[in-house]
């Protein structure tokens, strides 16, 4: 007993120093610091789990220190997932397909379409699932297509953003419209509120952005991805305003505006805006490991409707879908811009070269990322000269690299997977044989006159 007295002072610091060195461990294990992998945080991330289960050094960033080298895949009207609509197995077939074919592209990051019009990509408990997966809007597929893609992303160390279309309801056309509420499923949030949609003249139906309970569904879908997938990012494309002027808002601007002082086109610039800034502020909220993007259309202005514009002759975002984009980089409401550029070099009224550059300056000095869209689905498919071979990407991404633009996505999954132009094997060579040519050395494209300031079809 004597002796327990004697040494019981040392015995409780031995075993506070014990405990203290055990909580250390712990913590670093939960950080990652121990074992080079995400540790215990892996128990609230199913895919950081897989991650480390497939041997993951370090959760995958939402954006890569490096270039990011992406790619988008298209689920409207099935342009690139899924072919085999109703058979799951084939369908996760696909997705791991698409997946490898990225990796072996030497890209590394996906960027998939989970709300194409207005419908889900995944079990929602506010849009309906996709008629694209199984012919039949509101049908269940049997199975997760988002959880799927996020999981096996992760595994080959490729980031998954989730890419949505904010308004858009249905995919009529001028000839065929399907702009009024009966081509709606039943189960759609607006199918009995044509208070809170617009029909365009492009044959289409969309939510009306000035209308603030449209905003919340929107906002409400994208908290529902955040809350629910591991995804690295929110991206957003090119569809805000319709771009046909053919609709009527005027019942919303007369309802809404009257304090704002603001005119119709303001207004709805200001909507816009309002749309992109609490978009951000979800994201920080809900999952601030994420990302938030947008790749809009190519020009914001031109020179001769402002001296701050582009020195080009094509629609506008600002003025045509009332995007103030530039706005958007100088406020900093986003962390990356992937604007499409989907022309060549040297083209009269959209010259590719002009535009990076453009793009460089709004850029440059502020903390969001700027990113290049491609058109790799114009290889082979254009009457320009310069898409009848792949050397017009490989100049683009040369002159990106000479401008310090820290990343490219590629549009034209399809291309890629069957190797159009030797596309494929290009980027293959780019991004994981060989350092990135310089524009200097690339020979001039041979370009082929088109009407001045046309637009290029949008992102689907």
């Amino acid at each position: 007993m004597e002796m327990i007295k004697r040494y019981l002072p040392w015995l409780i610091v031995a075993g506070a120093a014990l405990a203290v060195g055990v909580a250390i461990v712990l913590y670093g294990f939960a950080a990652g610091v121990f074992g080079g992998g995400a540790g215990l945080h892996a128990l609230a991330d199913p895919a950081m789990a897989a991650a480390d289960a497939a041997g993951e050094a370090q959760p995958i960033p939402a954006l890569p220190d490096g270039q990011m080298r992406g790619v988008w895949i298209a689920t409207v009207v099935n342009i690139d997932f899924p072919k085999q609509v109703g058979d799951a197995a084939a369908q996760k077939k696909e997705l791991t397909d698409i997946l490898d074919i990225a990796k072996a592209a030497g890209l590394n990051t996906v960027f998939f379409q989970a709300r194409p019009k207005g419908d889900s990509f995944y079990p929602s408990q506010i849009f309906p699932w996709s008629e694209y997966l199984t012919g039949s809007a509101g049908a269940d597929p049997g199975y997760d297509p988002l959880a799927y893609i996020i999981e096996e992303a992760h595994l080959r160390g490729l980031a998954l953003h989730a890419w949505i279309n904010p308004y858009r309801l249905t995919m009529g056309s001028a000839d065929k419209p399907q702009n009024t509420h009966a081509a709606l499923p039943e189960a759609s949030p607006v199918k009995n509120r044509p208070d809170l949609t617009l029909a365009a003249g492009d044959g289409r139906l969309y939510l009306n952005p000035g209308e603030p309970e449209a905003k919340a569904l929107v906002l409400a879908g994208i908290r529902e991805i955040l809350e629910n997938y591991a995804v690295d990012g929110i991206h957003l494309d090119d569809y805000f305003y319709p771009g046909d002027p053919n609709y009527d808002d005027s019942a919303a601007y007369a309802k809404y505006s009257q304090s704002t002082g603001l005119s119709l086109d303001d207004w709805r610039r200001a909507n816009t805006h309002s749309l992109i800034r609490e978009i951000q502020a979800l994201v920080r909220e809900a999952r601030p490991q994420a990302a938030f993007g947008v790749s809009p259309s190519g020009i914001w202005r031109n020179k001769h409707n402002s001296p701050v514009g582009s020195d080009t002759n094509g629609f506008e975002s600002y003025a045509q879908i009332y995007a103030d984009t530039r706005g958007w980089v100088k406020e900093g409401l986003l962390d990356y811009i992937a604007p499409q550029l989907y022309w060549a070099i040297g083209r009269e009224g959209s010259d590719y070269a002009v535009l990076a550059r453009w793009w460089e300056e709004v850029c440059r000095d502020t903390e969001v990322r700027l990113y290049i869209g491609h058109g790799v689905y114009r290889l082979g498919s254009s009457t320009e000269a310069a898409w009848a071979t792949s050397a017009e990407i490989e100049r683009q991404i040369a002159l990106n690299k000479e401008l310090g633009v820290p990343g490219s996505i590629f549009y034209g999954y399809r291309q890629i997977a069957e190797n159009t132009l030797g596309v494929r094997d290009l980027l293959h060579r780019i991004y994981t044989e060989t350092a990135t040519p310089t524009a200097a050395t690339l020979p001039a494209p041979t370009q082929t006159p088109e009407r001045p300031g046309r637009r290029l079809p949008p992102m689907p």
